[in-house]
């Protein structure tokens, strides 16, 4: 098992980022977008671009669309806007990537404990779990907004290991990003990466993760 040779034995505990690791949520953040630009009279971005911005939470978001537009609209007063539209349609067309559900089940039933450390607000990433029904073996969701600092700071995957109940040394962290890896690292844990997420166009490797896999039910 390859979960096993990365700690020397079975982890504890794992922690997912949400955006890019166990969800395509670009279709729904790209219809929140382009809702948010019409209401500021600007051009819809599409989801092609969407998906290069997503991964440092909603407020960089929008301030790549605004850039991109090359407005200068007010993006304080625009964030709830977007938010009201985001809440509206986040599990609309957001899917789990192959394997994450079977990934998640087997793990549930392993006893490995499973949360998800996401920069996504808490509010939005509480709607989405709960929509895949993953509240029932993922008990601890912490976003962006849950603790004064988020990733890449490694506190939030400290606080998910204490509400979780295991040693920082018994954990895992499972991301799609730079952000992800370099919050591991900082926590003292090591780090798996998936390919396919959102990582600003670089290819994940690059951050130099301890296992890269195609999808999550490769580590079953």
């Amino acid at each position: 098992m390859l979960l096993n040779q990365l700690l020397g034995r079975q982890p504890q505990a794992l922690l997912f980022d949400l955006d890019g690791t166990l969800i395509d949520s670009v279709p729904d953040l790209a219809s929140a977008v382009d809702h948010t630009l019409k209401h500021a009279d600007l051009p819809p971005a599409g989801e092609t671009l969407v998906r290069g911005w997503v991964g440092n939470g909603a407020r960089k978001l929008l301030e790549r669309a605004l850039k991109h537009a090359q407005s200068d609209a007010d993006l304080d007063a625009l964030l709830p806007v977007f938010f009201e539209a985001y809440e509206a349609c986040c599990a609309e067309y957001t899917v789990a990537y192959p394997g994450v559900e079977a990934a998640l089940q087997h793990w549930h039933k392993q006893g490995i404990r499973l949360a998800c450390v996401t920069n996504k607000p808490e509010r939005f990433a509480l709607k989405i779990v709960r929509h895949f029904g993953w509240d029932k073996v993922m008990p601890v969701v912490l976003g962006g907004d849950s603790l004064p600092q988020r990733k890449p700071s490694p506190e939030p995957l400290w606080e998910a290991c204490e509400r979780l109940g295991v040693e920082r040394t018994d954990a895992l962290m499972v991301g799609d990003s730079v952000n992800d890896v370099e919050a591991a690292r900082a926590a003292g844990m090591p780090v798996i990466a998936v390919p396919y997420g959102y990582n600003y166009g670089s290819d994940i490797r690059e951050a130099k993760p301890d296992l890269v896999v195609e999808q999550l039910d490769e580590l079953i």
